[in-house]
């Protein structure tokens, strides 16, 4: 399937400067961007890049998610919905 083309896709909602997110905020969103790309299998590193998150609160949000049994952690380390590893 081919992708669009970057003109074509509208940039994400964003919070005005100097709004922090909550941490729940943080979770959801991963979580949007789990439900919206299924295949999407990440590291730690690649999460916190992805969402310009420290690497502690990725760590928790992810450890969160994969608590809940909405993402899984492969043996490589990548993070996925079950049903895509």
């Amino acid at each position: 399937m081919a992708r669009p083309a970057l003109s074509s896709i509208e940039p994400r909602p964003t919070l005005p400067l100097g709004v922090a997110p909550t941490f729940n905020t943080l979770v959801e969103r991963i979580r949007a961007e789990y439900i919206e790309q299924p295949g999407l299998r990440l590291t730690e590193a690649q999460a916190s890049r992805l969402w310009r998150l420290d690497e502690p609160t990725t760590r928790n949000a992810l450890t969160l998610l994969t608590g809940a049994s909405f993402l899984q952690r492969s043996e490589d380390g990548r993070y996925a919905r079950p049903s895509t590893r």
